[in-house]
């Protein structure tokens, strides 16, 4: 896979040097800006990530949900049985 460029240094190091920066200083201050647009950007490849985790919880959640509503349901039908019987037979 091919790294897509974020940021120019030799760019910014020129730039800052003509506006009268040291050069040493300006590589400096380039690879840190580097260092920290490549640890706070979000690439492609981790929204794809993100998108596919999102879809696995998904999947999971209505699995869950399924569950809880058969549970619900099983304890519904016991409640009304329940009540059923005390209506009609008063146990």
């Amino acid at each position: 896979m091919m790294k897509t460029e974020l940021f120019n240094t030799h760019q910014f190091v020129k730039e800052l040097k003509a506006a009268g920066m040291d050069e040493k200083q300006a590589e400096v201050l380039a690879d840190h800006q580097l260092a920290m647009l490549e640890t706070h950007i979000a690439t492609k490849a981790d929204i794809l990530d993100l998108k596919k985790d999102i879809a696995e919880f998904k999947a999971e959640f209505k699995k869950d949900m399924e569950w809880s509503k058969k549970i619900l349901l099983g304890v519904g039908i016991t409640v009304s049985i329940a009540a059923i019987k005390y209506l009609f037979f008063g146990v």
